[in-house]
């Protein structure tokens, strides 16, 4: 139960601080879970405004600083700039559609070969692949062909081993370019992504909130408790209960008018200025009704209960409002003294 009215209890300003701390952990801790958990289950990789994170499944590029495990940032970016040397995440796949065309060695990022021939018709493309049993590997790039269809290649290898890959790698599959993850931020998504990290930062800030909103409602269902109290003339708007719901601000309209004028002779002064206040900056709503408290008291003044609550019956529009003060109404006696 959310209310958008001013909250000051320790409830729910715990609450509030478990919001501004715990959510947004939650969220980043979320996505980069999210994210590695999807590429380990599906070999699928995401992409949120360009950029993917991929995990390190192997040991092939150690020599180059990157270790077992690691989970690094790529960035999808035009394939025509890639060149030797630039490290890239690409899924480990070679199309039979390819095989037979002639591939030309590039000796510059901004050479290319006359295009003459059309794609093969049974060319599969990265969605074709995603999900099934190809890996996405990072490795560098030591090679950039072209075939005559305008397809780019890449001949990869990883640093640690002795000979390149068994596969050219086609442009389409290329997942993206290796952006610098200084090693500090490589540990934070390694360390997330375990089973420690996901327990510290997901499990135990969603427990966390999960126990400070259960509070919030809790106290919220208790509000509710000591507002049917007042109404039902049970409970003095005196009661420290009551005080403790008015300081607040949580008090129903409808509350503070029937509380209001069930308060003694004696005490309808503190009575108004206790039930009525709503602070140093009051809204422009507050005000108005602070206006028409000030004027319903006359009502009172000359006991005449039923137009007190008749004319907050004309300003307190909802259907569960007027239900209430139709009961005031019915329990006021015919007769009074």
């Amino acid at each position: 139960m959310t209310s958008k009215k001013k909250k000051n209890t320790i409830y729910t300003l715990a609450g509030k601080i478990g919001d501004i701390f715990f959510i947004p952990i939650l969220l980043l801790s979320l996505v980069v879970t999210l994210v590695i958990f999807t590429q380990n289950q599906s070999n699928k990789v995401p992409s949120f405004f360009g950029y993917s994170v991929v995990k390190i499944l192997s040991g092939s590029m150690e020599k180059s600083g990157f270790r077992i495990g690691d989970s690094v940032i790529v960035k999808k970016q035009d394939t025509n700039t890639l060149w030797i040397d630039d490290i890239i995440a690409f899924y480990q796949y070679s199309d039979s559609a390819d095989i037979g065309l002639e591939k030309v060695p590039l000796k510059n990022v901004d050479d290319s070969v006359e295009v003459t021939l059309d794609a093969p018709s049974e060319r599969r493309d990265v969605e074709d692949i995603t999900g099934g049993s190809y890996r996405v590997v990072f490795h560098q790039i030591i090679e950039v062909l072209q075939d005559h269809t305008g397809a780019r290649y890449f001949r990869t290898k990883g640093s640690s081993v002795p000979s390149a890959d068994y596969a050219l790698i086609r442009d389409e599959f290329v997942v993206g370019k290796y952006q610098s993850t200084p090693v500090w931020v490589r540990d934070v998504l390694r360390w997330i992504s375990s089973s420690v990290g996901m327990i510290c930062l997901v499990c135990i800030p969603l427990g966390i909130m999960i126990i400070l909103q259960s509070l919030a409602l809790i106290e919220q269902v208790n509000f509710m408790y000591i507002e049917k109290k007042l109404i039902n003339g049970k409970m003095s708007w005196q009661d420290r209960d009551a005080q403790r719901l008015l300081k607040t601000g949580e008090m129903e309209i409808v509350c503070r008018v029937v509380a209001y004028e069930k308060a003694p002779d004696d005490e309808k002064e503190d009575a108004f200025f206790e039930i009525w206040r709503f602070g140093d900056n009051p809204t422009q709503r507050q005000q108005e009704l602070l206006t028409l408290a000030e004027l319903s008291q006359k009502f009172l003044e000359n006991k005449d209960k039923k137009f007190y609550y008749e004319f907050w019956k004309q300003n307190l529009k909802t259907k569960s409002e007027i239900k209430i003060l139709d009961e005031q109404i019915t329990d006021i006696p015919t007769n009074l003294d």
